[in-house]
């Protein structure tokens, strides 16, 4: 990974990537589509990115999804896709996984008798720590716990922090993972990566582009292949991606270039002659300027 500093996609990049065929279009929720606030409950996407994605997920070819810590319940409440929604949503780091037909296939909800005993153990060890250093919360989720320590003092955070991530130690059958101010114990091994992986194989994509701002988008960023699939990391930091924007508030125009460029190649895929030829009126009238009117 490198702290060098990335460029953006250029408009070329995202004309090449939306002439692969099928594509896969996916991205973080919060401090990406969404800024980080310090309460989590008060996230919402900013205005126009989840319109981008619909429209995406609308066109021919064109599979979108989100992939965020979040719980899946949580997840489609601050952003407002609903289960008639083509977009896929992937909660709890992969733990969660919604289909197009709106149903979820939740870790949590199917837990073996040995994974919700870790389970248990790793939710006592976090409420633990919490009772030791109030300013942190606790989060609960299907097949998870988390400890959030944004806003705190930092040395406590990294207190809290070091201490939920050797929770694993005590507790077999717990995967930790950091973030951006939180520390994750899941009772399930999965990532993002791994989330988006089997659903770009399942549909048969051939190409991806992934924004994330956090280190678990990392597991994202590193399965991404060099000359086809396109990775934006959001924000500062070490990274795979070959792409950076300076903060999300770049992202909505962004999308709306990705929008462009998957519009336009779906517009010009030849399909058949009589079509053909419209496409190719229709670009040779973008940007032309009308000739003044005689005698003017």
């Amino acid at each position: 990974m490198t702290a060098t500093p990335l460029r953006p996609p250029s408009r070329e990049e995202l004309g090449a990537f939306a002439r692969r065929g099928d594509v896969l279009v996916a991205s973080d929720f919060d401090g990406v589509l969404a800024p980080i606030v310090l309460d989590p409950a008060s996230a919402r996407p900013q205005p126009g990115t989840i319109e981008a994605l619909s429209a995406m997920a609308a066109l021919p070819g064109v599979s979108v999804a989100l992939a965020s810590g979040r719980d899946l319940a949580t997840l489609r409440a601050l952003t407002g896709i609903d289960e008639s929604s083509p977009i896929v949503l992937i909660g709890s780091h992969g733990a969660e996984i919604s289909t197009t037909l709106g149903s979820a296939a939740s870790g949590g909800s199917a837990l073996s008798d040995v994974e919700r005993a870790a389970l248990d153990g790793a939710t006592h060890a976090l409420e633990t720590i919490a009772e030791r250093l109030p300013a942190t919360r606790v989060e609960y989720k299907p097949a998870g716990v988390v400890l959030h320590t944004r806003g705190m003092d930092e040395d406590e955070a990294e207190r809290a922090t070091c201490a939920a991530l050797a929770v694993p130690q005590d507790v077999p059958g717990v995967h930790a993972m950091r973030g951006k101010a939180v520390v994750e114990l899941s009772v399930l091994d999965v990532s993002k990566g791994a989330a988006l992986a089997a659903l770009a194989a399942e549909r048969n994509l051939r190409a991806t582009f992934y924004l994330g701002d956090d280190v678990t988008d990392e597991t994202v960023f590193t399965t991404l292949r060099a000359g086809s699939d396109i990775g934006v990391k959001v924000g500062d930091g070490d990274t795979a991606a070959a792409h950076r924007v300076p903060g999300c508030t770049d992202v909505p125009p962004l999308l709306d270039a990705l929008l462009g460029a998957l519009t336009k190649a779906r517009r010009n895929a030849p399909r058949d002659d009589a079509d053909v030829r419209d496409d190719a009126d229709a670009d040779a009238g973008e940007g032309a300027v009308s000739a003044p009117e005689a005698g003017r």
